[in-house]
């Protein structure tokens, strides 16, 4: 995590994180040298928000049925689906042109792959193996590069989320170590989508301001109070429900003086976490993510 010294506006930090993440694509062919000149040059002046370079956008583990070619070009294809997925400003990329181009010929993005043994309690009398694909950055940096497609960069801010469960008869804050199963989801789904997320320490000083009722309350004065300790640029409330066989959630983001809010029906555990940071993504890549300029065509007279 990079700290920061001077104490500046979350107004200005938003700008100076835009700008990093701007340049640090525009200039793909050179990203490194502005990756690191401008995290040192610019950020050590920003205040200690949580500004992240998140690693590894362009690697992905996943589970291939074997070691065989067919399922190794499936695997390939899946894995740089979810790259993309984590890059890309949109809310469906597989209607995106460049997209099912390159899934077409998605070995020729791979700069490095291996397999390893799964547990044997889970894959048992299998060929299965878990398969490890490292993308080669530029190639598809370079290939998006001639599309219209806007890219989110590495330079990510962090979200402080506020979550309740409601299960089993009762309503809490969210515990990671009472609760693995969330735990696990939360961890897959953030990391999936590149989304670093942060917890509220719930300590007794901060549960004597904030309530369960209060996440996803109509008045949101309180939560936002209890946030700024965190100094966080994006505040994100869900509430997961169980009931019989599936979960449901709703969910708040506020973000830039804005709320958004939405909601999932009945459906698995990781899904239904996958819903809520995959609309933190859409609302931070939207507000971060170099989008292509739109040539300004004069008027007929």
């Amino acid at each position: 995590m990079l700290k920061f010294k001077i104490k500046l506006p979350i107004l200005y930090y938003n700008s100076i994180i835009k700008l990093v993440g701007r340049l640090c694509i525009k200039d793909f062919m050179n990203k490194r040298f502005w990756r690191h000149t401008l995290l040192v040059g610019i950020l050590l002046f920003c205040n200690p928000l949580a500004a992240l370079e998140v690693k590894g956008l362009f690697e992905v583990e996943l589970v291939a049925r074997s070691e065989s070619t067919e399922d190794r070009d499936q695997a390939i294809k899946q894995a740089l689906y979810a790259v993309l997925d984590r890059i890309l400003i949109s809310e469906d990329i597989s209607k995106i042109p460049v997209v099912q181009e390159m899934l077409l010929a998605a070995q020729h993005y791979v700069k490095q792959s291996q397999y390893s043994l799964l547990p044997a309690d889970e894959y048992a009398d299998t060929g299965a193996r878990l398969y490890r694909v490292q993308f080669d950055e530029d190639q598809v940096l370079q290939m998006l590069s001639k599309t219209q497609v806007g890219i989110w960069s590495e330079i990510r801010p962090e979200t402080l989320l506020w979550l309740v469960v409601d299960a089993d008869g009762s309503r809490q804050f969210y515990n990671a170590d009472a609760m693995p199963d969330i735990e696990s989801a939360l961890t897959f789904s953030a990391k999936i989508k590149g989304v670093p997320i942060i917890y509220p320490l719930l300590d007794i000083e901060e549960q004597q301001k904030i309530s369960v009722n209060d996440v996803l309350g109509t008045d949101s004065r309180n939560l936002l109070s209890a946030s700024s300790r965190y100094e966080a640029p994006a505040v994100m409330a869900g509430r997961l429900l169980k009931k019989a066989d599936c979960w449901q959630s709703e969910w708040a983001f506020y973000f830039d003086g804005k709320i958004k809010q939405w909601s999932s029906s009945c459906q698995g555990l990781k899904p239904t976490i996958a819903a809520g940071i995959k609309g933190a993504y859409t609302v931070l890549s939207n507000y971060y993510g170099l989008k292509p300029q739109t040539p300004i065509v004069p008027a007929i007279k």
